[in-house]
């Protein structure tokens, strides 16, 4: 390249005539030496190529500095640059090219135009004969976020890579409303060629954002919005193959390919896709799994018609990992949701707090006592007690009481679950770990994390899974069945069990490890029968829920009954009583429940009422039935005449005599 500066000595600079002059010498000057000549304003980074256009875009000022180049480094480079030099410096300047009238006029339409392609509220831009941007507007400038320096003299694909202008250049082919896309706006424009004596000196662009017209702006947000939000992988192909928008995620999975896409033919990025398919065919293509730069992908290609006029394609695509990734999460939100419908269905309602738990005897308070202070640790609790005494409402209450409460309480029956799926229901299980795993698991112990877990009959688990419930609660990890990786799990564990485990320590059937790991707080619940005092409190209770369930109006119970349930000594404890109650409900005829709508091993036991004498139906029997019976009851007990004698204050041959009297068989 050789190159030369010079200064401007013109008087009011390179204006309209001068320009015209200057373009006309370098025409010859081309011809003469087979050169393309350019000048820098030297403010300016980038040469152009001496045209009209280029020169009245650069507003050479008098005695500016220009710079005359040529591509060729050449003698007939050397000459053309240094005659075209002489001609500006010399001629021009020696000649005193003063503005004259003609000139005046020139330069005042020439100011005109400029002001009002800068006030005109569309964008404008130029280019030359070799497609290098000569003129830009504030409202362009503005829309692709840059400044005029780093923008004149450029190509102009290099700064809009969707633009069309070189093709409307090269086949002298104007456009009118087409939509591009402009640094992630999208514009409506029209596209024309600059002709001057039937040649084509350039081309011009017009556009505008069309989301600053009226009415489409919010549409326009809203469409901009899901584009650059939807983890879908978006490509827009224009109607010439171009690729005219790829969306972020996009250009976040494709980082090397989509730096320099945008403005490109298709054919040249991806000439076997499937979007260059459907460009040909323009025929639709879904969900087809192929390959994309190492990455499985899924995706659906669709060409687009607008007035049936054939207007591009559009593809949308998934990582195929990210859906399996996706699906797995799914599968794992529908097992918990699975799980808490269940709880929902099952039939006994979790009382939420302590204040809710029904009973004033003392052994039950000191238990809940107990419980309230464990709510507010985070110490493993073993709760102790019969079957049906409450201790999974105690562990709800314990969980609802603490700081975990807003986090999921999960309940898991260790008796209930075979011990071979036992493992698989805690910890969970991953695709293909066994037959018929067909998608993963997760367990209970990762549906509760940072909440609770409730192991019920504790006292049934095998010493197999004993072994990984007691990693669980030192290490506070685990892994699923066939899985790799160690899951950490924040889990505060309430055990109970109704078996005697100090007993079955001693035969080897409970670790003790885990016995004292569980055994940190620990409470026993007493069985009904030794809080008999709270029967009427929950047969009140039981009564008003379960009618109320039921639509039923059934306003309480007879005296006589409620002694029947007072006597009664109750090995199913609380969920017995609630049973019964419900039975009687159902039975009831009247608004109060009565002895008939009693089970008959209820009201079968006569009722004690605090009485040594039974009373039949209320009559008192003959001294002789009394004696009869209650020497009967201390033979079978004593089996012998002498130890009954003593128990009852008489002789041995007294019992003797009564025995044969009455006609009680003895077995002494």
């Amino acid at each position: 390249m050789y190159k030369k500066n010079i200064p401007v000595n013109i008087k009011n600079g390179v204006h309209t005539r001068i320009a015209a002059t200057i373009v006309h010498k370098a025409s010859q000057i081309k011809s003469k030496y087979n050169v393309e000549l350019y000048i820098r304003k030297l403010g300016n980074p980038q040469p152009l190529a001496i045209s009209m256009l280029a020169l009245i875009s650069m507003k050479i000022s008098e005695n500016e500095e220009i710079e005359v180049s040529c591509l060729s480094d050449n003698t007939k480079g050397k000459k053309a640059v240094l005659e075209l030099c002489s001609f500006i410096t010399e001629e021009i300047g020696t000649n005193n090219f003063s503005m004259t009238t003609i000139d005046a006029i020139l330069e005042e339409n020439t100011i005109a135009n400029k002001q009002i392609i800068e006030s005109i509220p569309v964008g404008i831009i130029v280019i030359d004969t070799n497609s290098n941007i000569t003129t830009i507007n504030n409202y362009a400038l503005n829309l692709i976020n840059k400044q005029a320096k780093n923008v004149i003299g450029k190509f102009v694909k290099d700064i809009i890579p969707t633009s069309d202008l070189p093709f409307v250049l090269i086949h002298n082919e104007s456009q009118y409303g087409k939509i591009q896309y402009i640094n992630n706006h999208i514009a409506i424009v029209n596209r024309s060629p600059i002709v001057s004596d039937n040649k084509v000196i350039g081309a011009m662009g017009i556009f505008q954002d069309i989301s600053e017209l009226i009415g489409i702006k919010e549409l326009n947000e809203k469409f901009k919005k899901i584009l650059e939000t939807s983890h879908e992988l978006i490509c827009f192909v224009n109607e010439k193959r171009q690729i005219s928008y790829i969306n972020p995620s996009y250009k976040n999975y494709f980082k090397e390919e989509s730096n320099d896409i945008e403005g490109k033919d298709l054919i040249d990025i991806s000439p076997n896709g499937l979007r260059m398919k459907v460009f040909n065919s323009k025929t639709k293509l879904q969900n087809i799994v192929h390959q994309k730069k190492d990455l499985n992908i899924i995706s659906t290609v669709q060409p687009i018609f607008i007035d049936n006029v054939f207007k591009g394609v559009i593809s949308m695509s998934k990582p195929v990992n990210e859906i399996k990734d996706l699906m797995k999460k799914l599968e794992s939100f529908e097992e918990e949701l699975n799980y808490y419908k269940e709880e929902l269905q099952r039939h006994t309602k979790l009382s939420s707090s302590f204040d809710n738990i029904i009973g004033n005897s003392s052994s039950l308070k000191e238990c809940l006592i107990i419980a309230d202070k464990a709510s507010k640790s985070t110490s493993t609790v073993l709760i102790r007690g019969e079957s049906g005494t409450g201790k999974e409402l105690i562990a709800k209450a314990i969980h609802n009481n603490s700081s975990r409460k807003n986090k999921p309480f999960v309940r898991i029956n260790c008796a209930a679950i075979p011990e071979n799926l036992l493992e698989s229901e805690l910890f969970g299980y991953e695709k293909g770990a066994f037959t018929g795993a067909i998608k993963s698991k997760p367990g209970k112990f990762s549906i509760a994390d940072e909440g609770t877990i409730f192991l019920d009959e504790i006292g049934d688990m095998a010493p197999s899974m004993q072994v990984k419930l007691l990693r669980v609660l030192q290490e506070k990890e685990f892994e699923s069945i066939g899985g790799i990786e160690t899951k950490k799990v924040d889990v505060r564990i309430i055990a109970a069990t109704n078996k005697n485990l100090e007993e079955m320590m001693k035969n080897e059937e409970f670790r003790e490890d885990l016995y004292y790991r569980l055994n940190v707080i620990s409470i026993c619940l007493p069985p009904l029968r030794n809080r008999k005092e709270d029967i009427n409190s929950l047969v009140e209770h039981f009564i008003e829920q379960i009618s109320e369930r039921m639509k039923k109006k059934i306003t309480g119970i007879d005296s006589n009954s409620l002694i029947y349930l007072q006597n009664y000594d109750w090995p199913g404890n609380i969920r017995e009583l609630e049973n019964i109650i419900e039975r009687a409900i159902n039975l009831c005829d009247e608004d109060i429940i009565t002895i008939k709508d009693l089970p008959f091993y209820i009201t079968n036991n006569s009722p004690k009422n605090n009485s040594l004498v039974n009373l039949i139906d209320g009559e008192i029997m003959p001294i002789e039935e009394y004696e009869k019976e209650i020497i009967t009851l201390a033979m079978n007990k004593y089996k012998s005449f002498n130890k009954a004698g003593k128990a009852l204050g008489l002789t041995h041959r007294t019992v003797s005599l009564k025995c044969k009297k009455y006609g009680i068989e003895t077995h002494h």
